[in-house]
């Protein structure tokens, strides 16, 4: 079964992981199909018994769309949550306002996503517990010694772990490589300024 996990990086932009959470399906998918079903409820209806998402089918072009619409958005909640789906840079002074933004998203965003049983997903107590216990995680990120941190959706796919290792021609190997040398656009750091996104600035931009 897949997992998510958080990301730390230090001051010299090397990563480690953190935590890991098993079963990766319990926030990232969760946060895409509320906000889909809390900003495009009709874009995302179909005449076949289901209804669009980011992943599967009749997905594309909805993850431009929807982020076109966070990005206009006010609801600090909304964006933060949204932000770490999309597996963005935070700065770790700003860990408060981040985990109580996670622990927001889950209480009040239950009239979304609601499931066959007629109730939203939100409300069942291990996706509840999957958002406490990772915004509770970043709560405890020690500032001083990693004042970065990721949340990467799955371990599907190795897209974080190559933001931080080099491949070696001469002895056909990966070694550890920290993400300020990388040269290609990968994330962005978010900004956070009087509890509101305020900038991003890729990681070919920011200044190291």
């Amino acid at each position: 079964m897949s997992s998510s996990s958080l990301w730390l990086m230090d001051e010299q932009y090397n990563g480690v992981i953190d935590r890991e959470y098993h079963n990766s399906w319990w926030f990232s998918p969760v946060v895409w199909d509320v906000l889909l079903d809390k900003y495009m409820h009709n874009e995302i209806q179909t005449p076949y018994g289901y209804k669009k998402s980011l992943i599967g089918f009749g997905g594309e072009g909805l993850d431009v769309k929807l982020n076109d619409i966070m990005n206009k958005s006010d609801n600090f909640s909304d964006r933060v949550c949204w932000e770490l789906s999309n597996q963005q840079v935070f700065f770790t002074k700003d860990k408060k306002e981040i985990s109580q933004a996670i622990k927001d998203f889950a209480n009040n965003n239950t009239d979304y996503h609601i499931s066959d049983e007629g109730i939203s997903v939100l409300a069942y107590e291990h996706i509840t517990e999957r958002f406490y216990d990772i915004a509770n995680h970043i709560a405890l990120i020690d500032e001083e010694k990693y004042p970065y941190f990721i949340f990467k959706n799955t371990s599907v796919d190795d897209n974080v772990e190559f933001w931080f290792e080099k491949y070696n021609e001469e002895n056909d190997e990966y070694n550890p490589s920290p993400l300020s040398v990388l040269d290609r656009y990968v994330t962005e750091f978010v900004v956070i300024n009087d509890g509101k996104i305020t900038e991003f600035i890729g990681n070919l931009k920011y200044e190291y």
